[in-house]
């Protein structure tokens, strides 16, 4: 069975827990190179989505939700940093 691990935002300074926790894959947004070094040697797989744009997916998700829940409107405002 392989594992994946998802992290938002920039935690790529935890590919030594992702190790210890013997993950096959780890998603985050942005990682040192020193870390994305770290995971080659370690054999783990490691795709860097972006730090803003991995952050998006949670706050739109718990907007689509309680827009249902209280039948609110909602609007993402869409401001990346480039990052």
């Amino acid at each position: 069975t392989k594992t994946i691990g998802i992290i938002t935002g920039g935690a790529g300074s935890e590919i030594y827990r992702v190790a210890q926790e013997k993950i096959d894959m780890f998603i985050t947004g942005e990682a040192p190179h020193w870390a994305a070094v770290a995971a080659e040697e370690l054999g783990i797989n490691l795709i860097l989505g972006g730090h803003y744009a991995t952050e998006t997916f949670g706050v739109k998700a718990l907007a689509a939700r309680l827009s249902k829940k209280f039948s609110l409107p909602w609007q993402f405002i869409d401001r990346p940093t480039g990052l």
